[in-house]
């Protein structure tokens, strides 16, 4: 192998020309397939962020009046049954799924809430909103609150609230300020501005006021019921079949994730990945079909020298594989210049997208893992092309080739 391996060498040497533009050839194909591969990655990253990066992946609510909790670990079963009149706003008997989900691995958060519908007035104004009750530490996990408050606290307790930026806006409330809040019943409490923030969505903003869970159960008339259980998981796209898990081993709870409710994002996230994947198999195919091509001119070039090596002796085998070494040579470095361009390409992507701002649109990383799979593919896809010009030099006959 050492000799055949010299040979490459020396041939890609000879050809210097040649051995540089399908380097150059390969390296700018790698580079389009790291850039475009990162750029969908970090586009698809962005509007997942922004759809469900500062909510809930899964949420939990009733599904009957008998709640059954079944674990598997031991064979032991934990179950616990309420006779109460169903109420489909309420969730109760909640406490086993809290600590049943607290336990799992695959939870970031698991977050009780209360959930109603009331109208805030001020000053002669009145507008819907939408009470959220919640214990703070637990939806920090979910909402980000420590990165979304504007001003103030988002830590709840009594009758201290948590208002969007456009309802601040809107009634020029500011920390300390009171406002009133009005069931449809018709009663109605003071509440104490203590923190204001700004989750990037307009009707968000506008409408949601965060209550501390117990004060909203109060308010709401809940008793010690819930309106439902949020949860986030490590791996998002996993959503839903973590979901069905849960589901399968919970009995009496009603799970929804976030894949069934954003169908046309998902479906919109699909379509960027196919175009994606068919770009860069194509890329992929010129590659293949340059590197065919230089290496077959290659063999008719080098007839006269591989003539003469197997004249003295050089076997089928050892000829063949000189152009499968040079392929792979040919394959691996072009490969790893196209890494350190598609590295430049990113580079001036984000300074490009952030003159304007001094932030790029959106974050993009190399994924190491991709780059390892692009660099692999490649360099099989060269060693894969140089076959038919290797088994061409194989079958060369060196007492034809000394008569021509």
């Amino acid at each position: 192998m050492k000799f055949e391996l010299k040979l490459a060498l020396r041939f890609l040497k000879a050809g210097k020309g040649q051995t540089l533009f399908i380097m150059l050839g390969i390296a700018i194909g790698v580079a389009v397939q790291i850039f475009l591969g990162t750029l969908i990655t970090g586009l698809q990253e962005d509007l997942v962020n922004a759809t469900v990066g500062k909510s809930p992946h899964i949420v939990l609510r009733s599904e009957s009046t008998k709640i059954t909790q079944r674990e598997q670990d031991d064979d032991s079963l934990l179950s616990t049954e309420g006779n109460f009149i169903k109420d489909e706003r309420s969730l109760s008997n909640w406490e086993p799924f809290l600590t049943y989900l607290d336990s799992q691995e695959q939870l970031t958060a698991v977050s009780p809430v209360v959930s109603g519908n009331a109208f805030l007035i001020k000053s002669g104004l009145r507008s819907p909103l939408v009470i959220r009750g919640i214990d703070s530490d637990r939806a920090d996990d979910i909402y980000r609150f420590e990165e979304v408050t504007t001003s103030g606290s988002y830590q709840l307790s009594g009758n201290q609230s948590l208002i969007g930026s456009e309802i601040a806006r809107t009634y020029a409330l500011d920390i300390g300020d009171s406002f009133l809040i009005e069931l449809a019943g018709g009663t109605s409490e003071i509440f104490i501005v203590s923190g204001i923030f700004d989750l990037g969505t307009q009707g968000i903003n506008e409408t949601w006021v965060f209550l501390d869970l117990i004060r909203a159960q109060r308010l709401l008339d809940f008793g010690g019921n819930i309106s439902s259980i949020e949860l986030q998981v490590s791996e998002v796209f996993k959503a839903d079949q973590i979901a069905n898990q849960l589901d399968r081993e919970l009995i009496g709870a009603d799970f929804t994730n976030w894949k069934d409710e954003n169908a046309s994002l998902l479906s919109a996230l699909n379509s960027q990945s196919s175009s994606s994947y068919t770009i860069q198999f194509f890329v992929l195919m010129a590659i293949t079909l340059g590197i065919a091509s230089v290496l077959a001119v290659s063999v008719v070039q080098k007839q006269r020298q591989i003539g003469i090596l197997k004249a003295m002796g050089t076997s089928s085998k050892s000829a063949r594989n000189i152009f499968i070494l040079q392929g792979a040579i040919l394959g691996f470095l072009g490969a790893m210049l196209g890494v350190f361009l598609g590295f430049l390409l990113i580079q001036g992507f984000l300074f490009g997208t952030a003159a304007a701002t001094g932030d790029p649109l959106f974050a993009l990383n190399i994924r190491f893992n991709q780059t390892m799979v692009i660099l692999l593919i490649t360099t099989l896809a060269s060693i894969i092309s140089a076959v038919i010009p290797a088994r061409n030099s194989a079958k060369l006959n060196p007492i034809d080739v000394m008569k021509g």
